[in-house]
């Protein structure tokens, strides 16, 4: 196998091409950060995301896609992974597809691109097929950057027919790691990736995730096929996360420090992870008894209620969940201060990709696992199921032999609901030549084949996951750095032997319990209470508006103007052509506490005084509005911005009284409808509304609509 790896790592053969990153000798020119392409590059994620610089690796990932090179980029949670994507997305010609496992991540990710101006959309099972049609549609006449889909997409013959019509420029492969077997996390929806390439015309393909040690790296590889690829390995250490294992010796003791600790954290945002659905009802309930409001959240509820309390966690108005590994992944939340563990996962891969879901935006947070003696037992139970006998994976066959060769459903090969260790028995099947499986379809190849049975790789896997759980525990029985642990398993050398952050560092210098809320002060206060208005206004979770780490060197740096807040860290033009005025007026305001009254924000735009104060590109969108062009989607175009920001534009207007009517914006007969609805009540929340009022209205109509009543 021939690739290229951008950072040399112990255990990698000599015989691979290894140099460290980019302004090296013998670098690889896909890895140097320094052409014409990654410097436009750098402009985009100044214009559009708002940051000054790359972090750590993207360079070199983007440098590689840029050269329609495959590749493979390993870095870690909170690396900025989808900005390796996404940036070349808005430099190439064609749509970039990006294969997503799960639906409240791709549902996140769009939001915050089309906040940004970006033209994304996404395909999966929530989706209506009519809007399906649409976003394909938009596809074909190139009016997507991105498209985001589930893996489980491409089994479905129509879409595929869709995507051979489309100029796709690159494949990219979010949470790749599930392709592997030896990964945690593996799917075999993934699996069937390696097929695709070629029937939607050979894009380079950019793979990504944020755990996979040598053995998984080179499965993903051989899995996808990937051509002379270019090997990205960052850096894993996250410097602002504080690791923490305390060991206590009974559930009762667990759940009391578990609730002294998320009291600590006040008003921030935490997660608490438990091994099984039962442990989740049971620290939930309990956590409620002591006056802690909480979510449960497992596979085992219903659909609308984990949406529910998926959104209300990322809107910020819930602050805690308990959830199993069901949780997480498909949340994109950066401000989430602290993760807590109350069982012990099965692999440090696990434990590092969930822990990581805390800090996302660079600010301090803690990841705490509490482990008793007793907590292996539950893994080694987990193990032993996912891992069935070969009497159980012969009972598989003949279950399978009975349809005749036909394609079936996995779930037809079960005696229950989720049985333990179906596909491991399936796979096992499928390695031994006598099945083939696509998805969840499987069909027998051999009808006569039982005595050809080899559980041999299934005996393998099984040892390869106590291995994991061996290494899992030894970090959690653990009395040295806890860190340098995490880097050394993960074959991140050239890390301090110890970091003088984690719990057994503090402890052996005599420091202080950590304590990682940083103390808010009015003026992050009111940010936030600004960004929440806006979020609530546009229906989108807070931190598609602006990140806490965004209002925090807002709240530093605190701009006067727009040439000043284009400075801010996460503020790109677009994002400052919607939201920037309102936080330019709370900075004002709240900088000038003499006024005899300070503006307070509510779910609208603060007004401006006069025409003169008007900032130039409202300025020009008046003018248009003064020529006679009232179509919103005409304005878009004509000032190359989203429909989102001139309606946003004209919603200043308004209040700013440069704009003293809706004739031409809102038919009268759509605004009867409203008033009709709201009993000529003010509008509050735009969601209920548009709900009610289904197709008959749009989002834009009815923002306009209480704009100009609350004016």
């Amino acid at each position: 196998m021939r690739y290229q790896i951008l950072r040399r790592e112990p255990g990698f053969p000599r015989a691979y091409k290894c140099s460290r990153l980019a302004g090296v000798p013998n670098a690889p020119t896909a890895a140097r950060p320094s052409s014409p392409a990654l410097a436009k590059a750098g402009h985009a994620l100044r214009d559009v995301f708002g940051f000054g610089e790359f972090r750590p690796g993207q360079a070199a990932v983007i440098s590689a896609v840029l050269e329609r090179r495959d590749t493979l980029a390993v870095m870690p949670t909170g690396g900025g992974k989808s900005v390796c994507y996404q940036v070349p997305a808005l430099l190439s010609d064609g749509l970039t597809l990006v294969v997503s496992p799960l639906l409240a991540l791709m549902k996140d990710q769009v939001d915050a691109l089309r906040a940004m101006g970006v033209p994304a959309a996404a395909i999966n099972s929530t989706v209506p097929v009519d809007e399906q049609r649409q976003v394909l549609a938009d596809a074909a006449e190139d009016r997507l950057r991105l498209l985001y889909v589930a893996p489980e997409r491409f089994g479905a013959g129509g879409f595929m027919a869709a995507l051979r019509g489309l100029p796709i420029s690159l494949l990219a492969i979010d949470e790749a790691h599930c392709i592997s077997q030896w990964g945690h996390d593996f799917r075999p929806s993934y699996r069937d990736l390696g097929d695709v390439r070629g029937r939607i015309g050979s894009p380079p393909i950019v793979a990504l995730t944020a755990t996979a040690d040598p053995r998984v790296r080179d499965d993903i590889i051989a899995r996808l096929g990937l051509r002379e690829p270019v090997v990205h390995v960052a850096g894993f250490d996250r410097p602002n996360l504080v690791f923490e294992v305390a060991r206590v010796s009974s559930l009762k003791e667990k759940f009391e420090a578990i609730s002294t600790q998320l009291r600590a954290l006040k008003d921030e945002s935490a997660i608490v992870y438990c091994g099984t659905r039962k442990r989740v009802e049971e620290v939930t309930d309990s956590l409620q008894r002591a006056g802690i409001k909480c979510a449960r959240y497992h596979a085992g509820m219903p659909d609308e209620d984990r949406k529910r309390i998926q959104d209300a966690f990322a809107r910020d108005s819930l602050r805690v969940i308990v959830a199993t590994n069901a949780f997480g992944m498909g949340i994109d939340k950066p401000d989430v201060r602290a993760v807590v563990h109350h069982d012990m996962p099965d692999s440090l891969e696990s434990y590092y990709q969930e822990a990581g879901r805390a800090g996302r935006d660079g600010e301090p947070a803690t990841c705490t696992l509490y482990y008793a003696a007793r907590d292996r037992s539950l893994r080694e139970f987990f193990i032993e199921m996912a891992h069935p006998e070969a009497s159980r994976v012969v009972d598989v066959y003949r279950r399978l032999v009975a349809f005749n060769g036909e394609r079936v459903h996995i779930r037809e090969l079960m005696d229950q609901e989720d049985e333990p260790g179906i596909n491991a028995a399936v796979q096992s099947l499928v390695d031994s030549g006598l099945a083939a499986r696509r998805g969840y379809m499987v069909a027998a190849l051999r009808l006569d084949g039982e005595a050809s049975i080899d559980t041999a790789g299934l005996e393998e896997h099984r040892e390869h996951s106590f291995r994991k759980l061996d290494a899992m525990e030894n970090y959690a029985r653990s009395r040295t750095c806890l860190r340098a642990r995490i880097l050394d398993y993960f074959g991140d050398s050239g890390h301090e032997l110890a970091c003088g952050n984690c719990g057994p560092c503090r402890a052996s210098v005599g420091g202080p319990a950590a304590e990682h809320a940083e103390a808010e002060d009015g003026l992050f206060h009111e940010l936030r209470a600004t960004r929440k208005a806006l979020a609530e206004r546009d229906g989108v979770p807070p931190f598609v508006v602006f990140s806490d780490a965004t209002l925090r060197d807002m709240a530093r740096k605190q701009p006067r103007n727009r040439m000043e807040m284009l400075n801010v860290s996460g503020v790109g033009q677009v994002k400052f052509e919607r939201y920037g005025e309102p936080f330019l007026a709370t900075l004002k305001a709240v900088a000038r506490p003499a006024r005899p009254e300070r503006t307070v924000l509510y779910a609208r735009e603060p007004a401006a005084t006069d025409g003169a104060k008007l900032t130039p590109s409202l300025r020009e969108t008046l003018s248009l509005y003064n020529d006679g062009i009232r179509d919103i989607p005409t304005m878009a175009r004509a000032r190359g911005f989203s429909t989102a920001t001139i309606v946003n534009h004209l919603s200043q207007l308004i209040m700013a009284g440069a704009i003293t009517t809706l004739d031409g914006l809102v038919s009268a007969e759509t605004i009867a409808l409203v008033a009709k609805a709201t009993s000529g009540k003010p509008i509050e929340k735009l969601t209920p509304l548009k709900e009610q009022l289904g197709d008959r209205v749009s989002f834009e109509e009815l923002h306009l609509i209480r704009v100009y009543r609350a004016r």
